[in-house]
């Protein structure tokens, strides 16, 4: 089987960021196009059109992808439907036999095109693993019945090296520099997980990717003056309990945004440092 390709079919957006991006001010009516434009993953004709335009070939693995293992899955979520309307299409389950779905109205639209471009066909099981390693659905438990991603830490570490961009490295690398010039007693290396890489021994800091940026969680220290420090600098962040305790930060920095508040990192490493020892 060809190597399975992760990165590509990560989506360049999602709702959470269109709602506070280009879509923040939709109208009641567009936030319904958009509802329907979300929805086309129910769509059986666009599936077939998605079929025939890929060759019946799953991009993922290169694999043959038939109609009952199929899912629509979308790259863009950044479109609105040409309809208010959408169809309601009988799909019966043996404890639903009435029940039905609504669906857009692909099959009377003259752009769906536009859509399919926005879309790709995978296998089921290729769909499921791509949302593991992107942070959107939990691995599965082990004896569950579904094939589990990335075994081994050196699968998860070739993951990682195909998906991190240059500046993602960058400021990982950086941080894990300043901390060992930080704290020289110290042996700190990185451990790779699937949906993100942490800085052992101590566990205390974790990086994720999110898009261009890094988002970093920091356990230790004190994060209520880290928030306030980095609010200061003009970089959001947010505060986690767990339990009713102050369990962790977290916040999204490019690098630029690194390089340029250097200092502030070295500040929150410190922190974090003086804590574990």
């Amino acid at each position: 089987m060809s190597r399975f390709k992760y990165k590509d079919f990560f989506p360049i957006n999602d709702s959470a960021s269109l709602k506070k991006g280009n879509f923040k001010n939709l109208t009641k009516n567009e936030v319904k196009r958009w509802w329907n434009f979300k929805s086309i993953t129910k769509s059986e004709y666009i599936l077939d059109k998605l079929a025939i335009k890929q060759n019946n070939i799953c991009p993922a693995c290169n694999e043959i992808i038939k109609k009952s293992g199929a899912v629509i899955h979308h790259l863009d979520y950044e479109r609105l439907c040409k309809y208010l309307e959408y169809n309601r299409i009988l799909k019966p389950t043996i404890k639903q036999p009435n029940r039905k779905i609504k669906t857009p109205k692909c099959n009377e639209c003259p752009e769906t095109e536009t859509c399919l471009d926005k879309l790709v066909l995978l296998h089921n099981n290729c769909h499921f693993k791509i949302h593991i390693i992107e942070g959107r659905i939990k691995k599965p438990k082990k004896n569950s019945g579904t094939i589990g991603v990335h075994k081994t830490q050196e699968e998860k570490l070739e993951y990682w090296k195909n998906s991190l961009t240059k500046n993602h490295k960058e400021i990982i690398q950086k941080s894990v520099n300043l901390i060992r010039e930080l704290n020289p007693e110290n042996e700190f290396h990185l451990k790779y997980y699937t949906r993100y890489i942490s800085l052992k021994p101590s566990n205390s800091v974790t990086f994720k990717t999110n898009g261009n940026d890094i988002s970093l969680k920091i356990k230790t220290g004190n994060l209520i003056e880290i928030k306030e420090l980095l609010k200061n600098r003009g970089i959001e962040s947010e505060l986690y309990y767990k339990k009713g305790k102050l369990n962790n930060i977290k916040f999204l920095i490019n690098i630029d945004q690194f390089n340029k508040n250097i200092d502030l990192i070295e500040i929150m490493y410190k922190y974090l440092i003086a804590y574990n020892n």
